[in-house]
């Protein structure tokens, strides 16, 4: 939004009458779907500032710098449980939806830990991966408003060396994590064996389990808060998210 924002307001002052049109919409009392935005590309095309070309190109150079902003409007829960499990499955088909019908044969005691299976590669592999997915988006902390007007873009990630949040972690229940960054124009991916959790230093306790770690508390369930740096060891394409699965599951 800076970009077209600024943007916009060059147009404008090349126009020779900014700070009218800008104190006039400022004064306004715009409501959604509309937006300050949507009104001064209004007044510029209407004016002959720019052609229908030009806004075009506007409209599809904001699409790209945030082609995964829509993200950041979904709701914790679907977010958090579903959107993940899904979008990896759509990427690769070979990642099944685990429940207690589709993991009645393979998994026999399937209670809900993970969140995806995968079979074994080859024919003579009797045992599958069990895949847990987690993502988080990246965003300003430091101000207010809807999470969508803090989205961060990759870089912007980056330069404030954002902590990724990964929470609810059960590496006693799966065998290998896929965990997504989401960036308002990029998804990061990280694949990391369960084991090798405790390795990052970073796996701490949860508030809905005190005792994670400790042997015999049964279902241990932690978080994690890491940087791009911290996460490099792990870093993933996403046109190799399967075949690294694999690696890690078989490890």
């Amino acid at each position: 939004m800076k970009e077209l924002n600024q943007k916009l307001i060059e147009l404008l002052q090349k126009a020779g009458d900014d700070g009218q049109i800008l104190h006039m919409i400022e004064q306004e009392k715009i409501s959604y779907p509309f937006s300050k935005q949507s009104h001064l590309m209004a007044y510029l095309l209407g004016s002959g500032r720019i052609t229908y070309d030009d806004y075009h190109k506007m409209c599809q150079e904001y699409q790209e710098r945030n082609q995964y902003l829509g993200l950041y409007d979904m709701a914790p829960r679907t977010f958090g449980q579903t959107w993940g499990e899904e979008y990896v499955h759509g990427l690769f088909p070979e990642f099944q939806k685990a429940t207690r019908e589709t993991m009645k044969e393979k998994y026999p005691h399937f209670d809900g830990e993970f969140d995806l299976w995968l079979d074994g590669a080859e024919p003579d592999e009797i045992n599958g991966i069990r895949i847990e997915v987690k993502a988080c988006r990246a965003n300003d902390n430091s101000t207010k408003g809807s999470l969508a007007s803090r989205a961060y873009s990759h870089q912007e990630a980056r330069d404030h060396k954002f902590e990724y949040h990964f929470q609810q972690l059960k590496p006693s229940c799966c065998d290998v994590f896929i965990w997504i960054g989401v960036c308002r124009d990029s998804l990061l991916y990280w694949v990391l064996a369960s084991d090798e959790l405790a390795g990052t230093g970073k796996f701490a306790p949860q508030h809905r389990n005190e005792n994670t770690g400790v042997a015999g508390a049964g279902i241990f369930e932690g978080q994690v808060f890491m940087t791009e740096e911290d996460l490099r060891p792990y870093r993933v394409e996403e046109e190799t998210l399967l075949t690294r699965v694999r690696e890690k599951g078989r490890a």
